[in-house]
């Protein structure tokens, strides 16, 4: 049986250097994927589901925007490779929003647009 979908804004693959904190560790990692609500940080080590982390990352012209961030769930099961976790923004800023949604929307077109060559 498949799972529930949950999300309900659409996500799209994205590679962003992350930097996050958690207690007293400071971890540099990357992110799998993003939504204006959130994202996946690959990590071995992920916190406990419902743990508060800081993300610290850069997307279009915002350069290392801090967002605090819920651990929704975690994978550690399975490949090494796919290790992480996904995360909630916490009250993100506005911008932090505004910016991800116009990467979502201008992939969202682009995903739209056949770039094949169609016979005429």
């Amino acid at each position: 049986m498949a799972a529930i979908e949950r999300r309900t804004n659409k996500r799209i693959p994205a590679k962003f250097k992350i930097n996050y904190i958690h207690d007293k560790d400071y971890l540099i990692s990357y992110s799998r994927d993003i939504s204006v609500d959130g994202m996946f940080v690959y990590t071995e080590n992920p916190p406990s589901v419902g743990e508060l982390t800081k993300l610290t990352f850069s997307i279009a012209d915002l350069d290392q925007v801090e967002v605090t961030s819920k651990v929704m769930w975690v994978n550690t099961a399975g490949l090494k490779k796919d290790a992480g976790m996904g995360v909630q923004f916490v009250n993100p800023p506005a911008a932090l929003k505004k910016a991800i949604l116009e990467i979502v929307n201008r992939v969202a077109v682009l995903q739209g647009v056949d770039l094949g060559n169609s016979a005429e």
